[in-house]
């Protein structure tokens, strides 16, 4: 399991995520409020962390993602992803996090097809149009609905 660096920001997080899944019962509704979300923080993330002078300034190529990719890991969860795919992906990065940080000891059932961990899809989403790259992010499987591993598609 990942060592919570930040509980505040988990418990922060798991607030708002109770908060949105009490205002709505529609999933897809829930996913992209916490996309939303996540766009918010990802904005406020590039601007406060050393990721924009840790990247290049325009990221052109699908391996130029993955090292994004890579370099937001490093500085918001001090490790790499488990897997970034580009191989099967088939025109987008799939990142994959058998330890995810965001939804680690969080168990939901009969919530098939929530993103327990969409929020990250928006911090990722974020980050990318600062670098100049309309995408669409968002989780394909999360550990807190039963997947053994959450998974993030970036479709570019």
């Amino acid at each position: 399991m990942a060592k919570i660096e930040n509980p505040l920001l988990l418990s922060l997080y798991a607030q708002w995520v109770d908060g949105i899944l009490a205002e709505t019962d529609n999933i897809e509704d829930a996913n992209e409020r916490l996309r939303e979300l996540g766009r918010e923080m990802g904005s406020h993330i590039y601007l406060n962390t050393e990721i924009a002078e840790k990247t290049k300034d325009t990221v052109m190529t699908r391996e130029d993602v993955s090292k994004l990719v890579e370099t937001i890991y490093k500085v918001l969860f001090n490790k790499k992803p488990t897997d970034i795919d580009m191989k099967t992906a088939r025109g987008s990065v799939r990142v994959t996090d058998d330890e995810c940080v965001w939804c680690q000891d969080v168990t939901l059932e009969g919530m098939r097809g929530f993103g327990y961990c969409e929020g990250f899809s928006g911090i990722v989403e974020a980050i990318l149009r600062f670098k100049g790259v309309e995408a669409e992010v968002f989780q394909e499987s999360c550990r807190a609905t039963g997947a053994g591993s959450c998974t993030w598609n970036i479709r570019l």
